[in-house]
C-alpha cells in the first residue's frame, strides 16, 4: 500500500493541475446536480416495530381523522377576544392537512383561556410537517392573514412549527474554519502551508454535502445530518491534512526534492490516512447496529464526508504541494537553513587557500581517520555536505529533519619555528 501512495502522492505533486481540474469538476458537478434533483432532509422518528409505531398505523387506517401529524396555532389577543373561525376554515383547506379544528367549534373543549384572550387550533397533516418546504410555510400564514389583519397574534406550536425550518450553519462553519487557520498559522509558521489543508477541507466538505443532497432524493436523512457530516468532516480534513503538510516541510528542509517528498510523505503519512480515515467510517456506520433507522442514516452521513475527505486529502493536498512548491517553509528561501549548500558555493570554498597564522595544527592520527572515513557520528555523506570545514549538515532519520554541527576533529597545536 505505501508503494501505491507514493505513486499517487507522486503523480498529484507533479501533474498538480490536472488533479486540481478534476476536483473542481466533481464539486461544480455535484452541486449542479444537487440543485437540480437533490432531496430534502426530513426527521423520521418513527421506529419500524415498534408499539407507538404500530398504533400510529392501526390509528391511520382505521380512524384516518384522528390521526396524521399534530400541530397547534396559537392566537393572541391583546384586548377583547379572540375570533379565530375564518383563518381556521382556510387552514383546513390547505394542502395534506387533514382537518383543522376551531377552538370555539364546541363549549368548554379547553383550548380558550378562561380570560378569552388565548385560543389554539388544532391541526392534523398527513404528511410530517418536516417535509414541508418553505412555500408551504408561506401558504400558511396567507390563511391565517385575517387573524393578524384583526390584530390577533399567531404563532405555531408542534408539528406546525417545524414547516419550513431549515439549518443554517455558514456562520458557524465560517467560524470553525477561522479558528483553524489560526491555529496552523501558529504551528506552520506560514500562511500558504495553513491554507493548503483548508482549501482541501473546503472541496472535501463541499463535495461531499452536495453527494449527501443527491442520496437525500433517494433515502431519508435527518435534518440534523448536514451539521454532523460538516462537523466530522472540517475536522478530519484539516487533520489529515496537517500529517501530509508537517512530513512534506520537514523533508524539503532536509533537502529531498519536491516531488520526491511529497511523494514519500504520502507513502508514510498517507498510509496513517487511510488507517484513520477507514476506522472512523467503520465506526460511524457501526450506528446501524442500534436499529434505529434514523441514528444509523446520521452515521451513513458522516461516513460519506469522511471518505470523501480522506480521498481529498490523498490527492488534492499533494496537489497543492506541488503549486506551492518550496513557499510551505518556514524559512526564506536564501537562507543556510532553508537551501543546502551548492556544489558550486562548495567547490569555491575547497580552493581558498588556507589562512597564515602563527600558529599551525597537524591532525592526529584520530582525528585523520575519523576525517578521511567520513563515519564520525553525525556525520553526512560528503556528496551532500560543503567541502569547507568546520560545515553543517542534515541528516535525515525516518523523514524528520535534524540539523547538526559536527566539531571538528582533534588537532594538536605546535608552535612554528
Amino acid at each position: 500500500m505505501n508503494n501505491l501512495l507514493e505513486r499517487l502522492g507522486g503523480f498529484a505533486a507533479r501533474r498538480h493541475w490536472i488533479v486540481i481540474i478534476a476536483w473542481l469538476i466533481i464539486l461544480g458537478g455535484t452541486l449542479w446536480a444537487r440543485h437540480a434533483s437533490g432531496g430534502e432532509f426530513v426527521n423520521n422518528y418513527s421506529v419500524s416495530g415498534s408499539g407507538s409505531a404500530l398504533g400510529q398505523d392501526l390509528l391511520n387506517k382505521d380512524f384516518p381523522q384522528q390521526g396524521g401529524y399534530a400541530g397547534q396555532i396559537v392566537f393572541h389577543a391583546k384586548s377583547g377576544t379572540v375570533s379565530v373561525n375564518q383563518a381556521t376554515s382556510n387552514v383546513a383547506k390547505l394542502p395534506d392537512v387533514i382537518k383543522a379544528v376551531s377552538p370555539f367549534a364546541s363549549p368548554n373543549s379547553g383550548a380558550v383561556s378562561k380570560d378569552g384572550t388565548i385560543a389554539y387550533s388544532s391541526v392534523s397533516w398527513s404528511v410530517n410537517p418536516n417535509s414541508l418546504e418553505t412555500d408551504y410555510l408561506n401558504r400558511l400564514d396567507q390563511a391565517v392573514a385575517p387573524a393578524r389583519s384583526a390584530g390577533l397574534q399567531v404563532a405555531y406550536g408542534g408539528g406546525a412549527g417545524q414547516i419550513g425550518q431549515v439549518t443554517h450553519d455558514l456562520k458557524s462553519e465560517i467560524i470553525g474554519l477561522a479558528c483553524a487557520l489560526v491555529l496552523l498559522l501558529f504551528m506552520f509558521g506560514s500562511l500558504i502551508a495553513a491554507a493548503i489543508p483548508l482549501l482541501s477541507a473546503i472541496f472535501s466538505v463541499g463535495a461531499g454535502l452536495s453527494l449527501l443532497g443527491l442520496l437525500a432524493a433517494a433515502s431519508t436523512f435527518p435534518t440534523t445530518a448536514p451539521t454532523i457530516a460538516t462537523l466530522l468532516g472540517l475536522g478530519v480534513a484539516v487533520d489529515y491534512g496537517l500529517f501530509l503538510m508537517a512530513r512534506h516541510r520537514e523533508q524539503m528542509d532536509t533537502g529531498m526534492d519536491l516531488i520526491a517528498s511529497a511523494a514519500h510523505a504520502e507513502g508514510t503519512s498517507g498510509a496513517a490516512i487511510v488507517v484513520a480515515g477507514g476506522t472512523v467510517v467503520v465506526s460511524i456506520l457501526g450506528l446501524y447496529v442500534s436499529g434505529v433507522a434514523f441514528v444509523g442514516a446520521l452515521g451513513l452521513a458522516a461516513a460519506i464526508v469522511v471518505a470523501i475527505t480522506m480521498l481529498a486529502a490523498l490527492t488534492l493536498v499533494s496537489a497543492f504541494m506541488g503549486v506551492a512548491g518550496s513557499n510551505v517553509r518556514r524559512c526564506r528561501p536564501g537562507s543556510a537553513r532553508a537551501r543546502p549548500a551548492s556544489p558550486r558555493r562548495s567547490r569555491r570554498r575547497a580552493a581558498r587557500p588556507p589562512r597564515t597564522s602563527s600558529t599551525s595544527t597537524v591532525p592526529s592520527p584520530a582525528g585523520a581517520a575519523r576525517s578521511a572515513s567520513g563515519r564520525g557520528r553525525g556525520r553526512w555523506p560528503a556528496s551532500r555536505c560543503s567541502s569547507s570545514w568546520p560545515s553543517r549538515c542534515s541528516r535525515s532519520r525516518s523523514g524528520s529533519r535534524t540539523t547538526a554541527r559536527i566539531p571538528p576533529p582533534t588537532a594538536i597545536a605546535r608552535p612554528t619555528t
